[in-house]
């Protein structure tokens, strides 16, 4: 009898080690912020459970065989049904604190295949060690067989540069014209591009309203020079090959105060948040000027219901996708900082946010909130909360940003 309940405590030990390790508990990681926000650690709690089921059967009768024309970065079926799960990591952007391989994270990378990674001022000592960290974290994801990661960071201009002084202001007074604008964010995204980050949060498209979070931080106070800006700005990413995620939609500039610090409303109606507001975004939604990301905001707006923030609004969303047109990856806003506007958790953060139409979630750290927030994202795909269609499609247009940022680090061709 002894004997018997020994091999029974024995059996739930390793059991519970195992669930231990699945789901990666301890250790946490310091909490970090999308370019240093002030948010900080939330113990969390989420729901695991396999997508095999819910997955399986729908993503192997949408993506069977890639349609002629079809992005040849999109996952295939295969894919998707060897690892379901993967499927789920790969719609977030997290971060980590650490500034080298050492770091705890790059043994949750070698399980998880995230998204993207987005690096702020705690990954950051100088331009050869950054150098280091992007190459290690690419390595990391390829030794374990993984999509490279998008790897990204928000490198605006002066206060707003995650990494210091090193690249120049990427966003400059627009009164030193169009040709000064373009060749501050050229020098800024030839400098990422080379240390190895494919994508950049910015520019910022706010207008910069009196006493606003825009106020010093954006182009200008009128919309057609903030307009101006943010095409030639959009340009010169464009030419030194890294995506440029301008944001945040529909426009903070009217905000209370900065969304990330808090409730932030905009009062505006609709009509005037299309006459200012979004006269920016507009410019580079469609066409040959549309950006291959566009990052939603954390505020709440007058226009709307007064209560979600955009990033979990899918009217915003509609906004964006049904009358301006735009088809690019939609990034939400930090969802950390999203709990202190919309209460609840994270991880219903993260199913608010996917089914309001975004496709790339953004969950800096801590580490618990991330695996709150994956697990949360898992359970809801498997129960039906989450349409398994809405995490194709997510996950193709991550995948065709993830195919713009996969030759990072690369010499540019002379004349580039």
């Amino acid at each position: 009898m002894r004997r018997l309940a020994l091999l029974g405590a024995a059996v739930a030990l390793l059991l519970g080690g195992g669930i231990y390790l699945l789901f990666l508990r301890g250790g946490d990681d310091a909490p970090v912020g999308e370019a240093g926000s002030r948010f900080g650690d939330e113990r969390g709690s989420g729901s695991g459970g396999t997508l095999i089921d819910t997955l399986a059967g729908v993503l192997g009768a949408r993506v069977e065989t890639k349609p002629t024309g079809a992005d040849p970065a999109a996952p295939t079926a295969a894919e998707l049904r060897r690892a379901p799960q993967d499927a789920v990591a790969g719609l977030f952007l997290v971060g980590f604190s650490g500034k080298d391989s050492s770091a705890s994270f790059f043994k949750r990378l070698t399980v998880r295949p995230y998204g993207g990674v987005v690096l702020s001022r705690s990954n950051y000592s100088d331009p050869r060690q950054l150098s280091s960290l992007t190459e290690a974290l690419q390595r990391t994801a390829r030794d374990a067989g993984h999509p490279a990661p998008i790897i990204t960071a928000r490198q605006e201009g002066g206060d707003f540069n995650a990494f210091g002084n090193l690249a120049p202001d990427a966003q400059v007074d627009v009164g030193n014209a169009g040709k000064g604008i373009r060749d501050s964010a050229l020098l800024a995204a030839r400098q990422l591009r080379a240390l190895g980050i494919g994508m950049n949060l910015a520019p910022n498209a706010d207008i910069a309203v009196a006493g606003g979070p825009g106020q010093g931080r954006a182009f200008s106070d009128r919309p057609a020079k903030v307009k101006s800006a943010v095409v030639s700005s959009v340009s010169a990413y464009r030419q030194a090959k890294v995506v440029a995620a301008v944001g945040p939609f529909p426009g903070d500039g009217g905000a209370s105060q900065d969304p990330d610090d808090g409730p932030a409303p905009v009062g505006l109606s609709l009509d005037e948040l299309r006459a200012s507001d979004m006269v920016p975004f507009e410019a580079v939604a469609t066409g040959a000027r549309a950006v291959p990301a566009i990052q939603m905001s954390n505020a709440i707006y007058a226009a709307f219901d007064s209560v979600t923030p955009a990033t979990l609004l899918p009217e915003a969303v509609d906004e964006l996708r049904d009358r301006i047109g735009y088809e690019g990856m939609i990034v939400s806003a930090d969802l950390v900082a999203t709990t202190a506007t919309s209460g609840g958790t994270v991880g219903e953060a993260a199913i608010a946010a996917l089914n309001a139409g975004i496709d790339l979630l953004v969950v800096p750290g801590g580490r618990a909130q991330q695996d709150e927030a994956y697990r949360a994202v898992v359970a809801a795909v498997r129960s039906k909360k989450i349409a398994p269609d809405r995490v194709v499609d997510a996950l193709r247009r991550i995948a065709a940003v993830r195919g713009l940022t996969k030759d990072a680090r690369d010499p540019l061709k002379p004349g580039e």
